[in-house]
C-alpha cells in the first residue's frame, strides 16, 4: 500500500534510523505556554524552510483514499456523467425482456413494456377515442394499422415512439428534474458564492467519494426530495453493484511544490505553528501541461450496474387529452401542467419529440366503389383531424398527435384491472451497461482537473497533512528568480483554506473580524493587501523589514503589536509581539 503522504523528509529520516546506527529519540512535547497578558511582550523567531520537488509522483490506491476524510473525497468532483446511454440501455433491456421474465414483473411494469413495444399493428385501440377508427377502416376494407401508420408516417410494425425519444423524455423529465442532477458542491468563488455549481444537462455528478464507495448511496441521493414542483419521488429505488473500479484501482498525480509547511505563530500564547503550504501554491502544484500529469488505472473497461430498480409514478387521476389547438405549441391538455416526472407528462413529452419528424400531409381513403370515405390529415403543428364523407361512420375527435398517444398510453397502462393511481411503475433490471467506456471517463477526469486544479486542494492538503497548531500568520519568502518586487520577507495572514478539515468539519472556526496587518492599534489603517505575489492572491500579505511596527488581531479579537527585530539569519525573522488589548 502506498503511504498517502508527501513524506519526502520522513523517508530520509527513516533511512538513518533503519541503519541501526542511531537510536530514535522520543521527545516529550513542551508544556503549553500561558496566554499573553495585556502589555506583555514575547519574542519569536520564524524560519523559512523550502524543499522544492518537481514531477514527484503521488500514488493513491483505494486503501489510501479510503483512509482520507469522506468529506474530502466527496469534495473532489471528477466529471458529470451523461445518463442518456444508461437510460437507453435500461429501457432497451425492458423492451426486449424475454416473455418468461416479463410475467415476473409487476403488472404496471408489464404494461410499460407493452407501451415501449407498441406499433400500429399491435396496438389495442379499445377504450380510446380512436376506437372509431376501427369502424372507419372496416368500411373501406382497410386495416386500422395502415391508417395509423399513414398518420404517423411509420410502418405498421414500427414503434410509435422510437427508443431515442423515449429515452430523452425520461432523462429530461424524470431525471433532469431531480435536484441532485442540477447542482453540485464546489469551490466558493465570485461566480459561485454559495459553492453550488451547475451540473451538465441530464448528467450525474461523480465525485472521488463515489468511486471509492462504489456508488453505494445512489438510491439515497436520487430518492424523494422536495422541489419547486412539489415532492419529487426520485427515480432510483434500489441500486447495487455499480462496477466502475477494480481492486487494483490507483490514481497517480505528479506535483511540483515546496513540500514543507510555512512556519507561523499562534498569537494567543506566541507559540510556533506550521501551516500547510498547498493552498498558496495550488495554481501551480499540478503540472497540467504534462499530458501524463494524472493517470487513473484499474477502471472497469465497460462499466455497468448489476441491479437497478427504476421508478416512475403516474398521476392519481386520468389526464384528459387536449381538445383545442391553443395554447400553442401543445394544446390545452392538463398534462402540460403536471410535474415533469409524472408518467403522463413524460408520455406527452416523448410523443412531441417523436412527432417532430412527421410532415404535414393528408391521406384519403375510398370505398370499393371509388367514392371517398374519409381522410386523415396532420398539419405542421401536428394537429390531427379525421373527416368522413358520404355518411361513413363517426370520425375520432381532432387532437394533437401527443394527445392521441397520451390517451392510448393511459388506457393501456391500466390493463389488467389496475385503477387510476395504482399503476406506478417500478422495474428492476440487471447488468445494465453504463454506456461509457473507461478511457472516456479518464479523459474527462483529466480535462476537468486540469481546468480547475483548485478542486484538488483539500485532497492535496490531506495528503500532505503537516499543519500543526493554530497559526494566525506565517513567514514567507519568494522562490528564487521571481520579480524584484516580490523579494524580501513577508508575513501572510491565514485564510479559511489554511485550516485543516476532516469529517467533523474545520479544526477551528475562522473567526477573524479584521484579517490582515494594520498601521494602528484601532485596526483602521490597513497596510496589507491580497495583491498577487508569487501566484497568491487570496492571503492578506505584507513585506516587512527590521524596525517595522504593525498591528494585528487573533481569532478571539485580541489586538497585538508586532515589532520586527534584526534578522538572525537570511532565512529567519525575529518578532517582538506585545498584546495591547
Amino acid at each position: 500500500m502506498h503511504a498517502p503522504r508527501f513524506a519526502l523528509l520522513g523517508t530520509l529520516s527513516f533511512g538513518l534510523f533503519a541503519t541501526g546506527c542511531i537510536e530514535p529519540l522520543e521527545l516529550e512535547p513542551p508544556a503549553p505556554a500561558p496566554e499573553l497578558s495585556v502589555s506583555e511582550t514575547r519574542h519569536i523567531e520564524l524560519r523559512y524552510l523550502r524543499f522544492d520537488v518537481e514531477g514527484f509522483e503521488q500514488h493513491l490506491s483505494l486503501d489510501d483514499l479510503r483512509a482520507l476524510p469522506q468529506s474530502t473525497l466527496d469534495g473532489v468532483w471528477l466529471l458529470d456523467l451523461e445518463l442518456t446511454p444508461l437510460v437507453q440501455n435500461a429501457l432497451t433491456q425492458l423492451k426486449q425482456l424475454p416473455a418468461d421474465e416479463v410475467v415476473e414483473l409487476p403488472l404496471p411494469a408489464q404494461n410499460m413494456r407493452t407501451l415501449l413495444n407498441i406499433t400500429p399493428d399491435n396496438v389495442d385501440l379499445s377504450g380510446t377515442s380512436l376506437d372509431e377508427l376501427i369502424g372507419l377502416s372496416s368500411a373501406v376494407g382497410l386495416p386500422p394499422a395502415k391508417a395509423l401508420g399513414d398518420i404517423f408516417e411509420i410502418g405498421v410494425t414500427d414503434n410509435f415512439i422510437p427508443i431515442e425519444a423515449n429515452t430523452q423524455a425520461v432523462v429530461e423529465g424524470l431525471i433532469g428534474s431531480h435536484p441532485a442532477t442540477q447542482l453540485r458542491e464546489g469551490p466558493v468563488d465570485a461566480e459561485h458564492p454559495e459553492g453550488l455549481w451547475p451540473v451538465a444537462p441530464n448528467s450525474l455528478p461523480i465525485t472521488l467519494g463515489d468511486v471509492v464507495s462504489n456508488f453505494d448511496d445512489l438510491s439515497a441521493r436520487f430518492g424523494p426530495i422536495e422541489t419547486e414542483f412539489g415532492m419529487h419521488p426520485g427515480f432510483i429505488e434500489e441500486a447495487a453493484g455499480l462496477s466502475v473500479v477494480e481492486d487494483e484501482f490507483e490514481m497517480t498525480v505528479k506535483v511540483n511544490l515546496n513540500a514543507l509547511p510555512y512556519k507561523g505563530a499562534d498569537l494567543t500564547d506566541l507559540s510556533g505553528a506550521s501551516v500547510n503550504s498547498i493552498a498558496s501554491q495550488i495554481a501551480t502544484v499540478f503540472p497540467v501541461e504534462d499530458p501524463d500529469w494524472m493517470r487513473v488505472e484499474g477502471l472497469v473497461p465497460s462499466p455497468s450496474i448489476s441491479l437497478m430498480t427504476v421508478v416512475m409514478v403516474e398521476n392519481d387521476q386520468f389526464i384528459a387529452s387536449g381538445t383545442a389547438k391553443d395554447p400553442l405549441p401543445g394544446g390545452n391538455s392538463p398534462a402540460w401542467e403536471l410535474p415533469p416526472w409524472e408518467f403522463e407528462r413524460v408520455v406527452a413529452e416523448m410523443t412531441m419529440l417523436a412527432a417532430k419528424s412527421i410532415s404535414d400531409h393528408c391521406t384519403e381513403y375510398e370505398l370499393g366503389t371509388g367514392v371517398q370515405a374519409f381522410s386523415a390529415c396532420i398539419d405542421a403543428s401536428h394537429w390531427v383531424e379525421f373527416e368522413t364523407f358520404n355518411d361513413v361512420g363517426n370520425p375520432p375527435p381532432p387532437s394533437y398527435a401527443w394527445d392521441v398517444v397520451l390517451e392510448l398510453a393511459q388506457v393501456r397502462l391500466h390493463d389488467g384491472g389496475l385503477k387510476e393511481g395504482d399503476a406506478d411503475i417500478a422495474f428492476t433490471l440487471t447488468d445494465v451497461p453504463l454506456g461509457v467506456e473507461a478511457d472516456e471517463i479518464v479523459d474527462e477526469i483529466r480535462a476537468n482537473m486540469a481546468a480547475d486544479p483548485l478542486a484538488l486542494q483539500e485532497l492535496a492538503e490531506n495528503l500532505s497533512a503537516n499543519t500543526e497548531g493554530f497559526a494566525d500568520f506565517y513567514y514567507w519568502k519568494p522562490a528564487p528568480g521571481g520579480p524584484v518586487e516580490w523579494e524580501g520577507d513577508w508575513l501572510f495572514f491565514v485564510t479559511a483554506d489554511d485550516i485543516p478539515v476532516d469529517d467533523s468539519g474545520p479544526a477551528r472556526a475562522y473567526g477573524y473580524e479584521n484579517p490582515g496587518f494594520f498601521a494602528d492599534e484601532g485596526l483602521s489603517q490597513k497596510l496589507s493587501s491580497t495583491a498577487e505575489v508569487d501566484g497568491d492572491d487570496s492571503h492578506e500579505k505584507l513585506r516587512i523589514q527590521a524596525g517595522d511596527t504593525v498591528y494585528t488581531e487573533d481569532d478571539a479579537g485580541r489586538v497585538y503589536r508586532i515589532d520586527v527585530t534584526d534578522k538572525p539569519s537570511p532565512n529567519r525573522v525575529g518578532l517582538d509581539v506585545t498584546r495591547v488589548r
